[in-house]
């Protein structure tokens, strides 16, 4: 149940407050511009400084220790009221001919399909929904309405509609000359999955919750229903459909802070003081807004349950693995404070850095301290190449020195692997790009239960491993035990069950190890899932977590407990690894007329006619290395010529139609004179 109890103020005593705007009249509807009467009629989401800080008693807050899941946790409430003209309407999926339909995004590819369990058909392991959003438009009078397709949201296999990252909020430190906290240091964060965006209070239901000002705390004038010359266009009774939820212009939608996700993790070692909770809703500007720049705001909120200060505990951590490419940065962030001395001279909490040694003094808090970092380097190649000049109607040869060799097309297309590549025939110069792989690997070590022996029985539900990660690492492979053999699809997921990455694997029947290399990013409560076909082996007994690797991972539980254990087994996990790619580099195919090439060449590899068999129409195709005359013709079993044709100055790629309808079924010959030489092809009409 998304909301534990849904509170409806003044609905009836103003559900015929404004019967000329609703949506399918706009006669008392009125545009952002009073005076204009033809117009989209727009949401416009805020998120409440005074919800933050009142609804449900506030944000709570849970110390390190001593709490089971909500150890170091800043529970947290997030009411977002519609100001706007129009509703904010989300459709995710529609019914057409006794089907359900979505529509799906497989990598680039758009498909409409069934909603129920779909897989992409481009083989695609990660499908991500592309549900819309509905603006109603106002001309004069009349209402009429268009869909917009927003960005993609996690799908997990059934007909819900979610919305990724509904809310991001986070703990920082102030900084008294940025005026955006969007900008302060990060001390912590949390992000929500939004399942359903519904009307649960009006605004006059809420009271302070909706504000013409919003993302100044402790500011904006107060609004209630009557303020709002469009109130209750959506018809104010959105709820959790999967076809059909928003938010109705003078609504608002709530998310409980006893709610799965509402929480910032605070780290370990933060020390009491003064932060401010910083909460922004759809933050990727998914949905079209009269004012997309207020859609934030920041409250500040002291800290009572964390460390006393003394001890600081500062720490440098990468955003990705820190073997860089040559060339290549990564970014370093250091525990939050409200003061930071790079060794490079920067005082900002983040830097940009190459290879090299890096430290940093940060004073927050709990004191001052310094922490230093390693960035090591390895070398991207640079393909040696070979490039090739020939005569028109023939293929050249093009090499390229490396490690893991693609050859691409124009179009970017691999057309080869392999250091040395044979081209098609050509007719004129071409150019490909070559491009070359190394992998650098890292550290190896292994986490995890070892096997599954302890109590246990092959199962098929949802459940999942849940895990800490403390540096960037690459998840590469683990041991599973499989009741049948059969492709699974692995998802990692982050904190709130949005997917990250997904690989299918086609796992044998028995005890095997699969593939899975999956980055990770420092991180809390990842889940390993499977999508589809499961029937793997789990334990119930002979459990004990957590299972870790020392600064670099730990497996914390389950989502069904610490008793279980599921289907993952042994993992290997490697740190400090990287592959570097090469540029794509251009190898041109240099292709010239050559003179008196006919009659030494060969040239039956340069034509073509198809279809063969066919029904009695054909198409010949030749690539012609220079300029000349040729005859095609067709002859019977008897030598007579049934079709002739002569072609003057044929040149580059020629091509014809060949029709022969009145020809009887049967076999016959396709004789094509080029200079003084004979080529011949057997043609079969059926």
């Amino acid at each position: 149940m998304k909301k534990a109890l849904l509170i409806i103020v003044s609905i009836l005593l103003n559900q015929v407050a404004y019967p000329q705007c609703t949506t399918t009249n706009a006669t008392g509807c009125q545009c952002k511009d009073s005076t204009q009467t033809d117009c989209d009629l727009l949401p416009d989401i805020t998120i409440s400084w005074y919800a933050i800080l009142n609804y449900a008693g506030g944000p709570n807050e849970f110390s390190q220790t001593g709490n089971g899941v909500d150890n170091g946790r800043l529970k947290v409430t997030g009411a977002t009221p519609n100001i706007g003209r129009g509703p904010l309407n989300i459709v995710g999926q529609w019914d057409s001919a006794s089907t359900t339909w979505g529509r799906f995004l497989c990598g680039t590819d758009t498909v409409i399909a069934p909603i129920s369990n779909f897989t992409c058909p481009n083989g695609n392991p990660l499908p991500k929904l592309l549900p819309s959003q509905r603006i109603y438009h106002k001309s004069g009078n009349t209402m009429t309405s268009w869909l917009r397709v927003t960005g993609p949201v996690n799908y997990q296999g059934g007909t819900q509609l979610y919305n990724d990252e509904w809310g991001i909020f986070s703990l920082r430190i102030q900084d008294p000359l940025e005026p955006d906290p969007r900008k302060w240091s990060i001390v912590g964060t949390g992000h929500k999955l939004g399942y359903c965006l519904m009307d649960y209070y009006t605004c006059s239901g809420a009271p302070h919750h909706c504000k013409d000002t919003n993302f100044i705390y402790n500011y904006g004038t107060t609004m209630v229903n009557g303020d709002f010359p469009n109130w209750q266009l959506g018809g104010g009774s959105y709820s959790c459909s999967p076809k059909s939820q928003g938010i109705s212009s003078g609504y608002e939608d709530v998310y409980n802070e006893n709610l799965d996700g509402m929480w910032i993790n605070i780290p370990p070692g933060t020390c009491n003081g003064q932060y401010w909770i910083v909460y922004e809703v759809d933050p990727h500007n998914y949905f079209l807004e009269e004012d997309e720049t207020n859609n934030y705001t920041a409250v500040p909120y002291t800290l009572t349950q964390q460390s006393p200060p003394g001890n600081p505990s500062i720490s440098i951590t990468p955003d990705r693995s820190a073997n860089l490419c040559t060339g290549e940065q990564l970014k370093l962030t250091a525990t939050a404070g409200t003061a930071y001395q790079w060794s490079t001279g920067e005082t900002t909490q983040s830097i940009w850095a190459t290879s090299g040694s890096y430290s940093v003094t940060v004073t927050n808090y709990c004191g001052t301290a310094t922490a230093s970092f390693t960035i090591d380097s390895s070398m991207t190649p640079v393909p040696v190449i070979t490039e090739d000049t020939v005569c028109v109607g023939t293929s050249a040869s093009l090499t390229a020195t490396g490690t893991h060799v693609q050859w691409f097309d124009s179009s970017g297309a691999v057309v080869h692997t392999g250091n040395s590549f044979t081209t098609p025939v050509l007719a004129s110069t071409t150019s490909y790009y070559v491009q070359d792989r190394v992998e650098y690997p890292g550290s190896l070590s292994k986490t995890g239960k070892f096997d599954n022996t302890g109590g246990g029985a092959y199962s098929s539900t949802s459940n999942y491993l849940l895990f800490d990660v403390y540096r960037p690492l690459k998840i590469k492979s683990a041991k599973v035990y499989a009741n049948g053999a059969g492709n699974r699809t692995i998802i990692l997921s982050n904190e709130i069950g949005i997917y990250q990455q997904a690989v299918t694997v086609n796992i044998p029947n028995g005890t095997s190890r699969i593939d899975l290399n999956f980055d990770v990013t420092p991180g809390k409560n990842y889940s390993l899932r499977l999508y589809g076909n499961v029937d793997l082996f789990r334990n119930n007994a002979g459990v004990n977590y957590p299972y870790t690797m020392t600064d670099t991972l730990s497996i914390t539980g389950s989502s069904a407990g610490s008793s279980f254990y599921y289907y993952f087994y042994d993992w290997e996990v490697e740190v400090g690894g990287t592959t570097c790619t090469s540029a794509q580099v251009p190898v041109t195919a240099y292709v010239e007329s050559c003179t008196g090439i006919f009659e030494n060449m060969d040239l039956s590899n340069n034509f073509s006619v198809f279809p063969n068999p066919s029904s009695g129409s054909f198409t010949f195709q030749i690539i012609m290395p220079e300029t000349a005359d040729l005859t095609i013709k067709v002859l019977d079993l008897t030598g007579r010529a049934i079709y002739s044709k002569d072609v003057s100055n044929a040149s580059g790629q020629y091509a014809t139609d060949i029709t022969l309808f009145h020809a009887a079924k049967g076999i016959y010959t396709l004789d094509v004179l080029i200079g003084a030489r004979h080529y011949v092809r057997k043609l079969v009409i059926q």
